[in-house]
C-alpha cells in the first residue's frame, strides 16, 4: 500500500514538473500579434483580434506587392503558422474589389512587429496602446503646411 502511494506521488510530481517545463516554452506568435500596430508615419496599420479577424487601416497607401491603393479600413482574416525552422508566417486575406491574399514572414519583438514579403519589401510596425488606435487619416500622408 505504501509502495503504491509513493509511486502515485512520484508520478504526480513528474507530471507537474513536465507541465511546468512545457509552460516555459516559446510565446505563441498569434497571441503576441493580438492588438493594434501602426507604421511610424501613421499611413498603414493592422488591428489583430484573438479570433483571427481584424482590420487593415490605411491612409491613401499604395501596397506595392499588389499595386493597389488602400484608403480607409478593410476587414481581414488572418492565420499565423510557425514551421520546423521557427519561421513564422502571417497569412492575411481581405477583399478590395477582388479577394487579396498576402503572406508575410514576421517577427514580434516586444512592441515591434517586423513583416517581410518574398518580394523584398519589409514593414516595421509599433504596438499602440488602446487610446492611440485611431484610424489613419488622410492627413497622415500630407506634408505639414506652415
Amino acid at each position: 500500500m505504501k509502495q503504491t502511494k509513493r509511486i502515485t506521488a512520484l508520478v504526480l510530481a513528474l507530471v507537474m514538473i513536465v507541465s511546468l517545463f512545457a509552460a516555459c516554452g516559446k510565446p505563441d506568435p498569434k497571441k503576441e500579434l493580438v492588438g493594434s500596430w501602426r507604421d511610424s508615419a501613421g499611413i498603414l496599420g493592422f488591428d489583430f483580434n484573438e479570433d483571427g479577424t481584424g482590420s487593415i487601416v490605411a491612409a491613401d497607401f499604395t501596397l506595392p506587392i499588389i499595386n493597389i491603393s488602400l484608403k480607409g479600413e478593410y476587414e481581414m482574416t488572418y492565420t499565423v503558422e510557425t514551421d520546423e525552422n521557427d519561421v513564422t508566417t502571417l497569412h492575411i486575406s481581405f477583399t478590395f474589389a477582388v479577394p487579396v491574399n498576402l503572406d508575410f514572414t514576421i517577427t514580434v519583438d516586444g512592441d515591434i512587429l517586423r513583416l517581410s514579403h518574398e518580394t523584398g519589401l519589409s514593414y516595421t510596425m509599433t504596438r499602440v496602446v488602446e487610446s492611440d488606435t485611431a484610424p489613419a487619416t488622410d492627413n497622415a500622408s500630407e506634408p505639414v503646411s506652415e
